[in-house]
């Protein structure tokens, strides 16, 4: 992966490339170190609007669970969270009205919700990594991630601009 972002591919987007590189690493870092100790449970791994049929307001199904896995369960909000990110003109109030549902039956400690930005981050770059390796793999062309890249970093950035007011709504929210 570090070689591929290194490498003649990305040099059109080297600037981004360098720097998301350091973004993903730096939170594989934080990843393996401090939230190691975070609680784990079975989480769906792809629970979006995109996956969740409502009727009459109600949902009635869930779909997609070929990413269901034992993870960490902040990792539940947090990808469900990594949809809304960015989104224009504001994403908050998507953040906000999702966080306020959620906390209704689901639970987070603080320190939990103090790494939501974080694996936000860390979905939104798995991207990167995912269409990196396809390239490798031979199933996709470079430009599947050099067209999409410097949106990501749009996404990170907004996260990392937002994370304390995240945090903040995720405390509130659960009574923290």
């Amino acid at each position: 992966f570090e070689e591929e972002m290194n490498g003649p591919h990305f040099d059109e987007v080297r600037e981004t490339a360098d720097r998301m590189l350091k973004e993903t690493l730096d939170i594989v870092d934080r990843c393996e170190g401090k939230y190691q100790s975070l609680p784990v449970q079975l989480i769906h791994g792809d629970l979006h609007y995109d996956n969740v049929l409502v009727d009459e307001g109600k949902v009635t199904a869930l779909l997609d669970f070929e990413f269901a896995a034992f993870d960490w369960r902040a990792m539940e909000l947090a990808i469900c969270l990594s949809k809304y990110a960015g989104e224009e003109p504001d994403a908050m109030p998507y953040f906000v009205d999702f966080i306020t549902g959620f906390a209704k039956t689901g639970k987070l400690t603080k320190e939990e919700a103090e790494a939501v930005p974080d694996l936000i981050n860390l979905r939104i770059l798995s991207n990167i990594v995912y269409f990196v390796g396809r390239h490798q793999a031979q199933e996709d062309n470079i430009s599947s991630i050099t067209t999409r890249i410097q949106n990501y970093e749009k996404r990170v950035n907004w996260v990392k601009e937002n994370s304390d007011a995240i945090v903040e709504c995720i405390v509130d929210e659960m009574g923290l």
